[in-house]
């Protein structure tokens, strides 16, 4: 079966990356198949005059009728997941059953259904417990909170698929991705589209420790190419890729960016650390809560991707300079929050 022109099939469509590879996938005239239970994603980013883009399917990715959906199907992009870390930490036993139970379905249907190539959707939080910047993809990985080993045992999953059947697995680490499109209204928004959606509605956003944090942040745009280049690349098979920038930028660089887009003037308010799990109180719950240090530990860390084996390797770099794509990505929030 060939790459060229077969049927694509994306888990997670109407999610924030799903959703923006899918309508690349159509604008390009590749025949696609969507999946979204619209648990956490959103019919509205699939709808291009009132109808979805390419033919959808509201599915739980467990269920057995996945199967059937497969058949002739070239490539699965496999992004369906629950991905807020406080709600997977929050409920773990369903983090584990959709996060890798999903995977494992996934897999098994698309071997049974003859499927060449599986790209999996996988997080740099797997990094967490690592020390030594900028991670590398055979950088040993310890993860210790619900959603970074729910997605590394879903990687091990997917590679231990490619081993043993000759299934195609590629496996894609992402980092802070942000642009047109990321959720805004969610319970535990992403940094960028929370700052977004606080400043354009004239509000002081809230943020957490002292805003000199550090992490990796990469364009929608430079993220859908990269797994435009996942499935077609003879070399990605079997391999486990980093979707970075390779540059670090604080949480207050981001703040003034954010701020230059929207022409706002407010200021945020710096709040510690820990308070930024306060509308999770389960977490402190219990004779065995998770410690407070752990937990001021995440909204701290740092990250930075290697990016020398997706340039080496598929020829690939991130494009979008921070300026251009928060630029791009307020327009596109202004039309939404209107």
């Amino acid at each position: 079966m060939s790459a060229s022109g077969g049927t694509v099939l994306v888990t997670g469509a109407a999610g924030f990356i799903g959703s923006s590879l899918a309508r690349e996938l159509v604008r390009r005239g590749r025949p696609a198949r969507l999946v979204d239970d619209l648990s956490h994603g959103h019919m509205e980013n699939l709808l291009e005059g009132g109808k979805p883009v390419a033919p959808f399917s509201r599915l739980d990715v467990r269920d057995p009728a996945l199967e059937g959906l497969m058949e002739g199907v070239d490539t699965v992009f496999h992004l369906a997941a629950v991905s807020a870390l406080p709600v997977c930490q929050s409920r773990p036993r369903e983090a584990y059953d959709i996060n890798v139970g999903g995977t494992v379905a996934v897999l098994e249907a698309a071997r049974r259904a003859g499927v060449r190539r599986v790209v999996f959707a996988s997080t740099s939080a797997v990094y967490e417990s690592n020390h030594d910047f900028p991670c590398r993809e055979d950088d040993p990985v310890r993860p210790t909170l619900v959603y970074a080993m729910t997605k590394k045992a879903a990687e091990e999953a997917c590679l231990g698929y490619h081993a043993a059947y000759g299934l195609e697995t590629v496996v894609t680490r992402y980092y802070n991705v942000y642009g047109p499109n990321q959720d805004m209204l969610r319970k535990s928004p992403a940094f960028v589209s929370y700052v977004v959606r606080e400043l354009l509605a004239g509000r002081r956003p809230a943020l957490h420790s002292d805003g000199e944090q550090r992490r990796d942040y990469v364009f929608i745009d430079d993220v859908v190419a990269l797994n435009l280049l996942c499935m077609e690349h003879p070399a990605a098979p079997g391999g486990v890729f980093n979707v970075a920038s390779g540059d670090a930028w604080s949480v207050r660089e981001i703040y003034r960016v954010v701020q230059e887009a929207t022409g706002s003037s407010l200021e945020a308010e710096y709040r510690p650390a820990a308070r930024f799990w306060e509308a999770y109180p389960e977490l402190s719950a219990g004779k065995h809560p998770l410690s407070a240090g752990r937990l001021e530990a995440e909204v701290n860390k740092f990250t930075l991707g290697s990016v020398f084996k997706t340039r080496d390797l598929l020829g690939w770099t991130a494009r979008t300079g921070l300026k251009d794509g928060m630029a791009r990505t307020v327009a596109h929030a202004r039309g939404v929050l209107k």
